[in-house]
């Protein structure tokens, strides 16, 4: 329930400024993690961790990121919180970031993401 929400609210827009009220969201569960997949045909699930400094440095960088690219829906999975999922997708690292389009890159290079991220969203 929380994510159907959180997915609405996403997909609002301001009609004057045409800018998104949430960029980025929460997946805390397994069950969640397949529904943000079905429901995002474009989508990049960025997994992180509280304790891990790259991630805090790329955060910033996801989050403006995910106010830029409206084609593309942005998605943060905690691997303490999430650990199904890290398991699932096989996370050996964080920052690491799985993309629908079957790209997967770790680490914190934010050239680098933003060069796939518009990939994506141009495809």
């Amino acid at each position: 329930m929380a994510l159907r929400l959180t997915y609405s609210l996403k997909k609002v827009t301001s009609p004057m400024l045409g800018q998104r009220f949430m960029s980025v969201i929460n997946i805390s569960d397994m069950d969640a993690t397949t529904k943000f997949q079905e429901v995002n045909q474009k989508n990049i699930m960025y997994f992180t961790a509280t304790w891990c400094p790259p991630c805090k440095a790329i955060k910033p960088v996801y989050e403006e990121l995910a106010k830029k690219y409206d084609g593309v829906s942005f998605g943060k999975i905690d691997v303490d919180d999430n650990s199904e999922a890290a398991a699932e997708f096989q996370i050996s690292a964080v920052p690491t970031f799985i993309f629908s389009n079957g790209q997967r890159f770790s680490g914190a290079d934010p050239n680098q993401l933003e060069q796939l991220i518009k990939a994506l969203d141009e495809e």
